[in-house]
């Protein structure tokens, strides 16, 4: 159901805007205003407007407002710092918002970057920080290249919206054949590498994984509902463009769950294998206790200040015979001791 939009006196502002702003708008041409410091930029080809937006300000937002009348939720939610994948729907647009991962180097993991769009009969508005590598590269493709410009605006604004996503998406499996690779060399390290590097490998891929699926599952609730078309704005028509934007999340999503799968499988046998590792030195270090314990014992013994039988001197057999009762006294009660409490 449309959410109602406000009344139309909020349109004066837009008369008001200053000129610049306003930008000189030419069919086919890509216009960036010039108080905007590259923030805003805009292509026009017949008709179809993509304005983008990076690192947008709240002088910028309240533009929009006054530019398309938005309602005044959706302009505060463009600003918010935390905000789930979700789309709303208006009587004259709908209002996206949807995360993407890009990969940080230094921390070894995926981190959340956010686009917002806005998809009308005429017009597409996308609005970000700038971080996104397909999203950038797609834009420049579209304003420097005519023939490209169009291929990709020279239908509705919802088709338009399909490409810039369908470039998003494709961005993930680069990432998919980024994670395939260091499972490889992961699996090699922990047979024939460094054991404390391959622990925590184990960790970081763990955590990479993990945040990777907290950012895609939100996403396809999404792409369900456009490819559903619960919106006046959706046509039929494009019904099997999203479903093929549903089909990437869902081959996206199996790959994590594969991948995750590997990485507990990987996380087990390192487990096993340095634990039999372990019990290996255990026993060598047994094996020489062992046989070390008679000579400690009889080193013990004769080196008492006690004489002793055997040591040269007139020892009391007596003597001797006292200290290896008392010895096996102490070790008998010991092991009844530890029977008791079940430790051996």
């Amino acid at each position: 159901m449309a959410r109602p939009e406000r009344d139309g006196t909020s349109r004066v502002r837009n008369l008001a805007r200053p000129l610049q702003v306003i930008g000189r708008r030419q069919a086919g041409r890509a216009v960036v205003p010039e108080d905007a410091q590259d923030r805003r930029r805009e292509i026009v080809h017949n008709g179809l407007r993509w304005i983008d937006i990076q690192n947008a300000t709240q002088a910028d937002i309240d533009e929009l407002g006054a530019e398309f009348d938005f309602h005044p939720l959706v302009l505060d939610d463009v600003l918010s710092r935390v905000q789930r994948p979700k789309l709303d729907n208006y009587e004259r647009y709908l209002f996206i918002v949807m995360h993407f991962p890009r990969f940080n180097t230094r921390e070894r993991i995926a981190i959340t970057k956010e686009v917002d769009f806005f998809l009308g009969p005429d017009y597409v508005i996308t609005v970000h920080n700038g971080e996104l590598p397909p999203l950038q590269n797609f834009w420049t493709s579209v304003a420097e290249n005519l023939d490209l410009r169009a291929e990709y605006m020279g239908g509705s604004a919802e088709l338009l919206l399909y490409h810039i996503l369908d470039r998003l998406t494709n961005y993930l499996f680069p990432m998919m054949t980024r994670i395939d690779k260091n499972l490889d060399q992961l699996d090699e390290r922990i047979f024939h590498g460094n054991a404390s590097r391959a622990v925590r490998d184990v960790g970081d891929y763990r955590r990479d994984l993990i945040s990777l699926r907290r950012i895609i599952r939100p996403d396809m609730l999404v792409v369900s509902q456009l490819e559903n078309g619960r919106a006046a704005l959706l046509s039929e028509e494009m019904q099997p463009y999203w479903s093929d934007i549903a089909d990437h999340f869902t081959r996206v999503w199996d790959m994590l769950a594969e991948f995750k799968e590997e990485v507990e499988s990987l996380d087990d046998t390192f487990n096993t294998l340095y634990s039999y590792r372990t019990n290996e030195t255990l026993r060598a270090l047994t094996l020489i206790s062992v046989i070390l314990l008679p000579l400690t014992l009889i080193s013990g013994i004769y080196g008492m200040n006690v004489k002793l039988p055997f040591d040269g001197q007139e020892g009391s057999l007596a003597t001797f015979t006292a200290i290896v009762t008392f010895m096996v006294v102490i070790a008998s009660t010991m092991l009844f001791f530890f029977r008791r409490k079940g430790w051996w």
